[in-house]
């Protein structure tokens, strides 16, 4: 009720009616400018105004509208909360959200980015980077047996957290450690896949059987790496689901790539490891990086299709294949190699 009130009152502010106004301009409240993280920092001097902060956050992309942000303000109460300093953003941020940090967080955070798709070992190496602490104490935290989660029942108890560590932008106190990062990611894991979705990937659907917990956080961490627009996603993973219920390898490059060591590349898919779906049937052993909510849904809700081959073209549209002759022919077709 708060949230229609306030949108109602944004309609008036703005001069919009009717339920096109209504929608849009719980669009610009709601909707954030990216799917993906990135960081923006901006500066609030001491008085300034909230035209001129409208102003500064719609030139470096944080909103769309600086005149709904200004009645958001006001018909929140924001307005006279806003505190002075540095503070970092973030462009997957809504302008709900942005309101809700200049109003309620600590200026001079340190700022963690830890895109979707990046291995435990890629956050270690960005945590390092944007200043909490050592990489070689992140992995010690990851790797430590004594997290204790609903979600974590299902993994094997010597495996680290791979898959688990959600990807996000942090805004943590200058004092955490990496440890206090890795429990926020669990913390924010636990938000997003939440019980009501984890008792969604137990129950079948007509594309794909009943799955644990930790077979669908495998599959996204799969979907993450591989394909790159998320429409292509519950398509890719039904390529998946098929080809385990025929017993047909997965032959994903980005796993035998993960057992390299590599992110990119070629993959050697000769090379002897239990994660090179060329040589074995069925999933790897666990997740080959930490997926977003997207390859999670797409995981959850695959398509009901009759693929089994997929490429993706050097402009990032994956195509689909039913046989391996057709897979050829089109990889021929848009000059892909591999």
């Amino acid at each position: 009720m708060k949230k229609l009130l306030v949108v109602v009152l944004l309609l008036a502010g703005c001069g919009y009616a009717g339920s096109q106004g209504y929608d849009w301009v719980n669009y610009q409240v709601q909707a954030p400018m990216s799917a993906r993280p990135q960081a923006v920092t901006i500066h609030i001097d001491e008085g300034e105004s909230p035209d001129q902060i409208a102003q500064d956050l719609k030139d470096k992309g944080l909103i769309r509208n600086k005149d709904v942000f200004v009645y958001y303000m006001r018909y929140t109460g924001a307005r006279s909360q806003l505190q002075a300093g540095d503070f970092v953003l973030n462009r997957n941020m809504n302008m709900a959200r942005i309101t809700d940090v200049l109003v309620h967080s600590k200026p001079s955070q340190v700022a963690v980015r830890l895109p979707e798709g990046y291995t435990l070992q890629q956050m270690a190496a960005e945590a390092e980077k944007d200043g909490l602490g050592k990489a070689a104490s992140y992995v010690a935290a990851a790797n430590d047996s004594a997290w204790s989660y609903p979600f974590l029942k299902e993994k094997p108890a010597k495996s680290n957290l791979e898959g688990f560590l959600f990807p996000d932008t942090y805004l943590l106190d200058k004092s955490a450690t990496p440890r206090d990062l890795v429990k926020r990611q669990l913390d924010r894991f636990d938000q997003i896949f939440s019980p009501d979705l984890r008792a969604q990937a137990a129950q079948a659907t007509p594309a794909r059987s009943a799955q644990s917990v930790y077979n669908i956080v495998i599959l996204a961490s799969i979907v993450e790496r591989e394909v790159n627009r998320e429409p292509d996603r519950p398509r890719a993973c039904s390529v998946y689901f098929n080809r385990l219920l025929d017993g047909t390898p997965l032959q994903v490059d980005a796993t035998v790539l993960y057992a390299e060591g590599k992110t990119n590349g070629q993959p050697d898919i000769g090379f002897d490891s239990t994660y090179n779906t060329y040589l074995h049937t069925g999933l790897p052993p666990g997740p080959i990086s930490n997926p977003g909510l997207s390859a999670i849904k797409a995981c959850l809700n695959p398509d009901k299709t009759d693929f089994k081959f997929y490429f993706t073209d050097p402009k990032g549209v994956t195509h689909f294949q039913k046989t391996g002759t057709e897979f050829e022919q089109q990889k021929a077709q848009y000059g892909v190699a591999h």
